[in-house]
């Protein structure tokens, strides 16, 4: 058998490229979730978090988005990450494969909430509702992840999650 050395600079460009993101779950006291209504995909719902920066790992670009996002990187966030959930969506053209961790962020005090400064430029809203009146307003997916990350949180065991592929018409 021969074995035939690839140098990197020829292997790397022949493997499958994906995209990597990082998000927080946040809770009220209530266990209620928190989601952030996105600018650029209207009626759609999402954790604080976002893509990886290159040299980025997920917990950093967590804490980074978080940031950005809600305004402040809330105190429950000094400690080591929890995973709560590594979740895999198959390529959906035009978009590759995406690899996504989430993080337990805790459950916000009412201070906290009442401190949520949004970045216009990416979410015009945020809301804290039961996983049933969440249902009645996300996607099947959304719910499905919003589901797993409170078992994850409750059970202390992370999950993985594939995605399905969304039905005709629904963003993920």
């Amino acid at each position: 058998m021969t074995v035939v050395f690839v140098p990197p600079e020829q292997f790397v460009p022949t493997l499958p490229h994906g995209i990597s993101y990082a998000g927080v779950f946040f809770t009220d006291s209530k266990d209620r979730p928190l989601l952030l209504t996105s600018v650029h995909h209207p009626g759609e719902y999402q954790y604080p978090g976002g893509l990886l920066d290159p040299g980025e790992d997920p917990w950093r670009c967590a804490l980074r988005e978080t940031g950005e996002e809600i305004g402040f990187v809330p105190a429950a966030l000094d400690d080591a990450p929890r995973l709560l959930m590594l979740s895999f969506t198959p390529p959906e053209p035009p978009w590759p494969w995406k690899l996504g961790v989430t993080f337990d962020g805790g459950r916000l005090t009412d201070e906290e909430i009442e401190q949520i400064t949004l970045d216009p430029t990416e979410h015009c809203g945020h809301a804290l509702r039961t996983l049933n009146d969440w249902s009645r307003i996300v996607t099947p997916r959304r719910l499905r992840t919003l589901r797993t990350s409170l078992t994850a949180r409750r059970t202390g065991v992370a999950a993985y999650l594939v995605s399905e592929p969304p039905m005709p018409g629904e963003n993920g």
